[in-house]
């Protein structure tokens, strides 16, 4: 194969580097009609790119057969729309995986999927096997598309397409080779890991008048069944890989690293007041507490100390902030004695939610590149202590409905704690609350329609419900007028389902830890490169932040996740520092949060029975339900 090249540049100015299911299959069938329009009318799209390559998949039917399928590609300028014709028609996770592809292919080259429209056309001889396999192919044939690339017709691939690049397992591979090889392929790119792959015979064994027939199931080398063919099979790990032989380029990407101290002093102001307030709330606590339920609490302030002292601000932060939930149930647990003090204190929390939520609503028009992260932290905050304090007021057990009533007021303090940062901009550059609006309203209908990919590919199950719960949270923010909080929380959605198809067979895989850790390095990778191109435009704290949290995790998931969560903001507010570049800064002046103020009553009275509430409940169990890994962040 010729030699690999640099991509040249273009005007992207980059390397190459549910709501309701209902709603998103009424796009889609609205899209594949357009496009049968537009395609039976061979019309011309304006400043159209356009692509063809050849992909592979497995007809329909009782016996197993290969098929090769016809995929153009067009991009146009756009908002960030994609259309899909399929003819003969294919189940929905086609749908997803061309979505997918658009996504990872701005992605990878670092190009703004909001300025571009997608139009994928898919033609097959005959019915085939709805399947993600042909999501790698897509992504090449988008990337050759945005670049002008010209894509080789004696390659071909198959292999799912995963959100950070990589190439994932497929089924039906000798069928799909024999397909490509009657075609003329001279290269046949399969997943890393799946030269040797198992299929199914039907054996059939005549005995004078009995026919007896046995299923059989056996190794099936696909290397030396290339050979055979006249191709050579080549596994692949990544787009990257195969972009080379398809067109003699590849992704480069500049090497960069993250220097945490830059940001020590942001970073130090949180921990420093989330460290007072967790020593101020210890000291009342200690006075009704038993020994056994400081314990814990105790432990985790002494970590918290050490993460402190070891300059590990925000993961200090979040231990602290943790600490602070433990504390604030036990406080609740010996001091709440009727439900009249129950209800006194929901009203204390929801008025406290109340009175933040129109503070953000009156100062929402000063949001900028700089300030744009500390309103999104506070109001995806703010609208995670609304569910829980709602779930504590519809709790029927007394211990669930003050763990959720503990979570519910730390949350409001945590959001207040990001929004003490604000003073400390003097000067921003404003951004549009319709911009900011439209961009979030895009990114949930991504996430939207990438829960629904991930979910009919049997995505983590965990991670998905999360990500719906995400969605459903931006949707909330957007009524309420949150777009910068909205936004966050559909990346939040979006990382969260692109990360449960991203370990599909990855935990079962006998080399399933090195292939996570070799994304936790690429991840890594990608988030440097993201922070540091956003450093040249604006001081990112929150991508900053989350990289910290990542770098001190000892899970490899959760490493992975805040890892692909920092990149991916650093990505959005760097998209918007490029729309603003030339704009001029103007003075701001932010007003301080509005304080809790509390009850000076709250600590009277002893633990008693109150009715209607089954106090069976174990502490722990509320606890750990409080503090999952992708809520224990601060």
């Amino acid at each position: 194969m010729a030699g690999r090249s640099e991509l040249p540049e273009h005007s992207e100015h980059s390397k190459l580097s549910t709501r309701s299911a209902r709603s998103a299959l009424s796009v889609l069938l609205i899209a594949v009609l357009f496009l049968s329009t537009v395609h039976t009318a061979s019309a011309q799209f304006l400043h159209e790119r356009k692509v063809e390559i050849q992909a592979v998949a497995v007809k329909t039917g009782e016996k197993p057969e290969g098929a090769v399928i016809n995929i153009t590609v067009i991009v146009t300028p756009g908002n960030g729309k994609v259309f899909v014709s399929t003819s003969p028609y294919t189940e929905i996770d086609m749908q997803g995986s061309a979505q997918l592809a658009a996504l990872t292919a701005c992605d990878l080259l670092g190009v703004d999927y909001m300025k571009h429209d997608f139009f994928y056309i898919i033609q097959a001889n005959a019915p085939i096997v709805g399947g993600p396999s042909a999501g790698g192919v897509m992504c090449v044939a988008t990337i050759a598309a945005l670049k002008n690339l010209t894509i080789r017709r004696d390659v071909f691939m198959t292999g799912m397409i995963y959100p950070d690049g990589f190439i994932g397992p497929v089924g039906g591979i000798p069928y799909k080779l024999e397909a490509a090889a009657s075609h003329g392929a001279k290269y046949f790119l399969i997943p890393a890991g799946q030269r040797i792959v198992y299929v199914r015979e039907v054996k059939v064994v005549k005995n004078g008048p009995f026919v007896f027939e046995s299923t059989v199931v056996k190794p099936v080398d696909v290397v030396k069944l290339g050979q055979k063919l006249g191709v050579k099979v080549i596994e692949v790990e990544t787009v990257n890989q195969a972009l080379e032989y398809y067109t003699g380029y590849e992704i480069k990407q500049k090497n960069a690293s993250v220097n945490l101290t830059r940001y020590s002093n942001i970073l130090k102001k949180l921990a420093d007041r989330m460290k007072s307030e967790a020593e101020d709330l210890y000291s009342i606590v200690s006075q009704i507490a038993t020994s056994d339920e400081l314990s814990s609490v105790k432990n985790i302030m002494k970590k918290a100390q050490e993460e402190y002292d070891q300059g590990k601000y925000y993961t200090a932060t979040s231990d602290w902030f943790t600490a602070m939930i433990n504390m604030r149930y036990i406080q609740y647990k010996h001091t709440i004695t009727t439900d009249e003090a129950l209800e006194n204190e929901f009203k204390r929390v929801q008025s406290d939610i109340d009175n933040l939520m129109k503070y953000l609503n009156s100062s929402s028009r000063k949001v900028g590149l700089e300030s744009f992260q500390l309103y999104g932290a506070a109001e995806e905050r703010l609208t995670i202590a609304q569910d829980y304090l709602n779930k504590a007021e519809s709790s029927s057990d007394l211990y669930t409905a003050l763990g959720y009533l503990a979570y519910a007021r730390e949350r409001v303090e945590s959001a207040r704690l990001w929004l003490s940062l604000l003073p400390g901009i003097k000067e921003d550059i404003p951004l549009g609350k319709n911009e900011i609006k439209r961009r979030a309203q895009l990114y949930l209908s991504q996430a939207e329609s990438l829960v629904i990919y991930a979910g009919s590919i049997y995505g983590q199950k965990d991670l998905l419900e999360q990500a719906q719960q995400d969605i459903d949270y931006g949707r909330a923010q957007l009524d309420e007028g949150l777009y910068c909080g909205a936004a966050l929380s559909a990346i939040n959605a979006i990382t969260k389902a692109s990360l449960s198809i991203e370990l599909i067979g990855i935990t079962n895989s006998p080399t399933g830890q090195q292939l996570l850790q070799e994304k936790v390095n690429a991840s890594k990778k990608d988030a440097q490169i993201a922070i540091a191109q956003l450093e040249k435009h604006v001081t990112p704290i929150l991508p900053v932040a989350y990289y910290e949290f990542a770098e001190t995790s000892s899970n490899s998931i959760a490493k992975l996740a805040y890892f692909k969560l920092s990149e991916r903001i650093a990505k959005l507010i760097g998209v918007l520092a490029k729309m603003h570049q030339h704009s001029q800064l103007v003075k701001v002046e932010h007003m301080p949060a509005p304080s809790f103020e509390e009850s000076a009553n709250l600590n009277a009275g002893v633990n008693t029975r109150i009715p209607g509430f089954s106090a069976i409940a174990a502490i722990s169990a509320i606890l750990v339900l409080l503090v999952i890994t992708w809520r224990r962040r601060l």
